[in-house]
């Protein structure tokens, strides 16, 4: 019988900040032409028309593309895998702590300090999240799941195996930098950011599909290779 892995303790996110290299270095081998050197010199009047008409060209090029990938995404219907959040940083820009689930972080907050008497020293309680983002005209549309206290992990023995936890799953509308409504259901929570799950499992998530013309999103969670039945499910935005 397959069991509920119980929530583990997620690392932080490593920084992930592109760091500026000098120029013409590169960051890894490639194969090609080696680079030309670089000038300290001011470039031709026709080095520089050239390349503003090169820039020009490719942020068109950029453009078009981002603009059908988006298109494409939103309105063929395509699978989004679902980002993961780690709330213990706080934060007053982050959408999800400030309007998603701020009472799901206040709980888990007065939990540490008021029972476990752990000081928090700045940082939020372990509370961690997967969410996707969809526009809809002006409005915005975000449905995260949370894995918290609240979710059915069952339970933890020796030889589980792995299977989702269901956590409460909130959709949010936005427009205009205020919440239009708060959808609550819940959702299938894959635990894929842990590094001790085994090697079949890092791959694991949760994956949503909108409809706008249908207002609907469908959410979908894949295990250890395999989507899971019990966690297809449809929720109307409407």
């Amino acid at each position: 019988m397959i069991k509920r892995l119980r929530a583990r303790h997620h690392p932080m996110s490593a920084d992930g900040a592109v760091k500026a290299t000098p120029c013409g270095a590169r960051l890894a081998p490639r194969p090609g032409p080696p680079l030309r050197p670089c000038h300290a010199g001011r470039p031709s009047q026709h080095q520089e028309a050239s390349m503003r008409s090169f820039l020009v060209i490719a942020l068109v090029g950029l453009t078009t593309l981002s603009t059908a990938a988006v298109a494409q995404d939103q309105g063929s219907g395509a699978w989004q895998p679902m980002t993961f959040h780690n709330f213990q940083t706080p934060s007053k820009t982050d959408t999800l702590q400030t309007l998603v689930w701020p009472d799901v972080i206040r709980e888990a907050n007065a939990y540490v300090t008021t029972e476990l008497k752990r000081p928090l020293n700045g940082k939020n309680a372990l509370v961690t999240a997967l969410s996707s983002t969809y526009r809809d005209g002006s409005r915005t549309i975000i449905v995260s799941t949370a894995l918290s206290r609240d979710c059915d992990s069952g339970a933890n023995d020796a030889g589980a195996e792995i299977e989702p936890s269901t956590c409460p799953l909130r959709i949010v509308t936005i427009e205009d930098g205020k919440v239009l409504a708060i959808k609550t259901a819940t959702g299938c929570y894959a635990d894929h950011a842990d590094p001790d799950i085994p090697a079949k499992n890092r791959n694991d998530n949760s994956y949503t599909r909108f409809d706008p013309a249908a207002g609907t999103i469908a959410f979908r969670t894949n295990v250890g290779g395999r989507d899971v039945p019990g966690c297809a499910r449809t929720y109307s935005i409407r």
